[in-house]
């Protein structure tokens, strides 16, 4: 694959780890819910879309694509709780000159 694509090479890891590694890719939270268990070799390679490169564009399978074709994963848009942190209220501390 090109050096303009994405990939992740990645050995004796969990498909939790894989989500939150396509996490940091996508910017949006990825979710393992397959449900197994264990730690699997990872080799996935995809090419990202339009307007995420800035290179000359790229023939090859997206993400979507790649996950099912090359892992046999399948993602899933959806809807769920996420974590968010509520700051009530701050005051500046006083400090001595």
């Amino acid at each position: 694959m090109s050096s303009s694509g994405r990939s992740v090479n990645a050995n004796k890891i969990t498909l939790q780890v894989l989500a939150t590694l396509l996490s940091g890719q996508l910017d949006r939270p990825v979710v393992d819910s397959t449900g197994l268990t264990g730690t699997f070799d990872i080799n996935l390679e995809w090419t990202p879309d339009a307007g995420v490169s800035d290179s000359v564009p790229l023939s090859g399978p997206s993400l979507g694509t790649a996950l099912q074709e090359q892992l046999g994963l399948r993602m899933e848009s959806g809807t769920g709780p996420v974590n968010v942190v509520l700051i009530d209220y701050a005051e500046r501390i006083p400090t001595e000159n």
